[in-house]
């Protein structure tokens, strides 16, 4: 009687939806690392994500994910406010683009081109002390970020807000993002361009409190086998003069591909650099071997191993 009960609610509840799809897709690593402090250590890591897409009879388009490997402090912070919903996203698009609220790039990250090419299991690559993932507003507030973003033809635009945390003791500002990314083909190269900028006020950290903003700028261009990216970011990190330049280039053979990045912060004249390099090869049926490096202001990182996509 349940089970009918069960069954008779969910075609009711599921009546009116025009069409909905719920799909699942898996992520493992297997090999080793050495985190640059101690012996060669055995690496495993395995990472679920739920991605649920539906669309209305009107045509506009809805959906959500969830990412397994990103959601362990989602009911810690549930129980106390709205924050950092690490892990969860829901979006919905039509005409107008597309709207997300929840774990997504901030407009300025969305807009840039990282410099890293390739992957690496514990990502060495990008965890020097160089490396910027274009994303250093991302999380200065509560984490769960509303944006919007739309692209007609080659032109592509973002504005997002994130609410500074809930029941915050310091009075941190709220964070607003612009970005704007253009595309176009040029002596039969692809060449990307990206602009960003972030304003999070007046933000306190370590018992300093002052401005942090910043705009950047990155340079894209693929052609044939080869993939060049370059970044510039200035602006303020607590109020003291912050910038970044980063250089990143990759080449395709066959199933080889190698990634190899540099960047350096300037910070009040004080400078950290580092570079990455990643070594893959793909095995086909969604495996590949890998091969991550970092090394930056004496910290040397190694993995390597098998990534296997389901």
């Amino acid at each position: 009687m349940k089970n009918i009960l069960f069954a008779t609610t969910a075609l009711v509840a599921t009546a009116g939806i025009a069409s909905a799809d719920v799909s699942i897709t898996g992520f493992a690593e297997i090999g080793v690392f050495d985190n640059g402090s101690g012996d060669m250590q055995l690496f495993n890591d395995i990472d679920v994500t739920f991605s649920m897409t539906g669309e209305t009879e009107g045509g506009m388009s809805f959906g959500a994910s969830v990412d397994l490997d990103e959601i362990s402090d989602v009911a810690v912070n549930q129980a106390t406010d709205n924050n950092s919903r690490a892990g969860i996203a829901a979006n919905i698009s039509g005409g107008f683009g597309t709207v997300t609220l929840g774990d997504t790039d901030g407009a300025s990250d969305w807009a840039l081109t990282e410099t890293a090419v390739g992957g690496s299991m514990a990502d060495d690559h990008t965890a020097h002390a160089g490396y910027s993932g274009n994303s250093p507003f991302d999380g200065v507030s509560d984490g769960q970020i509303l944006s919007w973003t739309n692209t007609v033809g080659a032109m592509g635009v973002a504005i997002s807000f994130e609410q500074a945390a809930d029941g915050a003791t310091s009075d941190n500002d709220d964070t607003v993002q612009i970005g704007l990314k253009y595309s176009m083909e040029a002596a039969g190269a692809t060449i990307g361009l990206g602009l960003g900028y972030a304003d999070a006020g007046s933000q306190t950290a370590a018992g300093i409190t002052g401005d942090t903003n910043g705009m950047g700028l990155s340079l894209s261009v693929a052609s044939g086998n080869l993939t060049g990216v370059l970044n510039y970011s200035d602006g303020e990190v607590l109020g003291i003069d912050a910038s970044h330049v980063a250089l990143g280039i990759g080449v395709t053979m066959d199933a080889l591909t190698i990634g190899v990045n540099w960047g350096e912060f300037d910070t009040d004249n004080v400078k950290t650099n580092g570079v990455g390099l990643a070594v893959n090869y793909n095995l086909g049926g969604g495996a590949v071997f890998q091969l991550g490096y970092g090394d930056g202001e004496g910290v040397d990182t190694m993995s390597m191993g098998l990534a296997l996509s389901f």
